[in-house]
Parts: C-alpha cells; structure tokens; sequence
C-alpha cells in the first residue's frame, strides 16, 4: 500500500530546498509550497512557482515535471497527478520595452513626496495581468505593510501617498 502523504511528502523532498522562499530573497526565484491536504489514500499538494526571468520560471515547471515523471516511474504510472497552470508571468518583460511608465511613476512618487523604491517583489498579480494584457504596468505601492502576514496592515498616511502618486501618474501621462 503506498501512503499517499508520504508520496506527497517524498514530491516535495525533491525540490532543491535552496529555492524556497525562506531561502532566497531579491530576484531569486523559488518553489512555494502553499496547501497540503489529503490522507493516507488521497493526497494533494499546492504550490506556486514565482521566478522573475521566463527562462528560470520554465525550468521550475521542468523540474516539477520530472520529479512526478521519476515518482510514476517508481511507484507505478499515474500514481503522481501534476498539473501546472500559470497564473501570471513577471511583468518584468512586458514593462521594459516602455520605460516611460517607469520614468513617470518615478516622477509621480517624488511630486507626492514619495522616495521611490525600486526593488523586486514578490507578487504582483494585478500588475502583470495588466502588463499582459497590453497596459505595461509596474507595481506601485498600495499603503501596505507586512503582506500575506497576520501582521499585514495599511497606514492611512501611506495610503493616502499612494493615492497621491496615481493622481500625479494622471496629471503627468497628460502632459
């Protein structure tokens, strides 16, 4: 009999631990285990790929391909269910080509006293189904702290900066 959260647990145990979030920060991308469940006959895991360059972010799907590849090899053919699907890209590549949307975002934060920021995140859903569907759109800030945390909280002053700079971005795209 084989246990299928053991199975799940011996999946997981192949992805290079070096690429989880807890171990990489920046650009680095990572293998985010977000859900387990299941018992012993039926078991399902969770995760999200995030990397920042396409070519990294394909080779993550690889590596996950092949590890279920080698369990089916193992434990018999459709024992392990692998199912990708990409929720969003990096908006990265799409936002590039048009380096105004940053310049004016940049001009915007400082006309609302905002010291602009540029670093990775780690998200970033909104802003990349936009850069995708034709809208180049680099993440701003929103007022928030702590994200996906029990600490997440939004300051008031903060987010009224936020609000501050997208009138600005209106104002200065206008000109």
């Amino acid at each position: 009999m084989l246990n299928a959260l053991l199975l799940a647990q011996e999946f997981n145990s192949m992805l290079p631990p070096a690429q989880r979030p807890e171990h990489t920060e920046g650009y680095e991308g990572f293998f985010h285990l977000v859900a387990v469940n299941g018992g012993v006959e039926k078991a399902s895991v969770e995760y999200i790929i995030r990397d920042h360059d396409r070519r990294r972010f394909e080779e993550k799907k690889k590596i996950m391909t092949s590890i279920a590849g080698y369990l089916n090899g193992k434990y018999g053919e459709g024992t392990i269910g692998l199912t990708l699907k990409d929720q969003y890209y990096n908006m990265k590549e799409m936002v590039e080509p048009h380096p105004q949307v940053v310049e004016i975002a940049r001009r915007a934060m400082i006309k609302a006293g905002v010291e602009p920021i540029v670093r990775p995140i780690r998200g970033g859903t909104d802003g990349s189904r936009l850069s995708y569907m034709g809208l180049p759109c680099p993440n701003l800030f929103t007022g928030g702290m702590n994200f996906h945390g029990k600490y997440e909280y939004v300051s008031v002053n903060t987010m009224h900066k936020a609000v501050e700079t997208i009138i600005n971005i209106a104002s200065l795209w206008a000109e």
